[in-house]
């Protein structure tokens, strides 16, 4: 058994992943989602790991992507009581210690760091307490996981930490980290252009590529996860091009997948016609609800659905009127994997196996 499940984290990132045999299931979390989502997500989470025996190292691995508001403020939430962070075998989380060897404390008390310093222990400990960062040559880093669940990091670089500390302090204030703050600060960034005439992936997918220039978001852990014979990547909210470059370290292209995770969202910025030629995946997954920079773009999954041999299934945890279009033209090309209906209308969630 190999499954992702895309809780329904609003316009973030809520991972929960289950693997093993009946009997001896593992799990693993990515991300926890913004606040606005924090009342269904957190108690999720909160049930699915009191459902696990065991008074400590419940879940395998936290993996925290990067300090963004629509992945840590779960996390945040969940972690208020520090007693809960040996629930964790280990923690991936990249924080102020580890952007460069020369650059210590200045936010500890940021409310992320806080119950991890009581637990250091669980910190990055596959990386024995250092960042979680691929080297700039020679193997990537590989991790075992219980019964045979294998992690090969992908990002960040240590050149992408070190370009986040002029803006860690604005990052971890956007992402609602700093005591005494009040409302969430949702970091700027960009609006998508409205795309006339219909949802065409021929004619989308020949527009224009930008990468994104967000540094928090190239600070983001992305990684394969392999079990059972089975593939899947995970991008966070990572620009295609560093990770790409770290895929053709482990061989030639195509680099096979059964499930790709979509970078942001969806967004356009993160997805491009290079990196969708490259990898060949089954399914693809889309999490997010559209709010505030209205992911995912249309560019980005025409880029997809044109750049793979076969047609994909793209997978999304919700159903919105901005992705009307594209579940309506579903069809030779490509097929939709939705949340269920109940009572004419759409759940929101949704579990995919690996």
């Amino acid at each position: 058994m190999f499954t992702i499940e895309m809780l329904p984290a609003q316009r973030g990132d809520a991972l929960w992943i289950t693997y093993g045999r009946p009997g001896a299931l593992h799990h693993l979390l990515i991300d926890g989602g913004p606040q606005e989502s924090m009342a269904e997500v957190v108690p999720a989470l909160e049930a699915r790991i009191a459902a696990i025996p065991g008074k400590a190292d419940r879940v395998e691995l936290l993996v925290v992507t990067h300090v963004d508001a629509d992945h840590i403020q779960g996390i945040v939430s969940l972690l208020s009581d520090p007693a809960r962070v040996p629930l964790f075998r280990d923690v991936w989380f990249n924080g102020w210690k580890h952007l460069q060897p020369e650059v210590l404390g200045g936010l500890d008390a940021e409310r992320m760091t806080a119950p991890l310093l009581q637990h250091e222990d669980r910190w990055n400990a596959a990386f024995e307490g250092h960042a979680v960062v691929v080297p700039d040559d020679g193997p990537l880093p590989v991790i075992e996981l219980a019964d045979g669940m294998r992690l090969t990091l992908l990002s960040p670089t240590r050149a992408a930490l070190t370009a986040l500390v002029p803006e860690w302090e604005a990052a971890c204030k956007a992402a609602g980290v700093l005591p005494g703050e009040g409302a969430p600060i949702v970091r700027k960034g960009w609006i998508r252009d409205e795309v006339l005439g219909g949802f065409d992936p021929d004619l989308l997918a020949q527009s224009r590529f930008s990468a994104d220039p967000s540094k928090p978001n190239g600070s983001g852990i992305a990684f394969v996860a392999e079990y059972d014979g089975k593939r899947a990547l995970f991008l966070a909210d990572c620009p295609p091009g560093p990770v790409l470059r770290a895929l053709d370290r482990l061989g030639p292209r195509p680099h096979r997948f059964d499930v790709v995770k979509v970078g942001h969202h969806g967004s356009r910025r993160n997805t491009d016609s290079a990196f969708t030629q490259a990898v060949q995946a089954r399914t693809w997954l889309i999490s997010t609800d559209g709010a505030v920079f209205g992911h995912p773009d249309p560019e980005s999954l025409a880029r997809i659905i044109v750049g793979q041999a076969k047609p994909p299934v793209l997978a999304f945890n919700y159903v919105t009127d901005h992705i009307g279009e594209v579940i309506a033209d579903a069809g030779e090309r490509y097929r939709v994997l939705l949340p269920k209906k109940a009572e004419g209308a759409y759940l929101t969630g949704l579990v995919v196996k690996v």
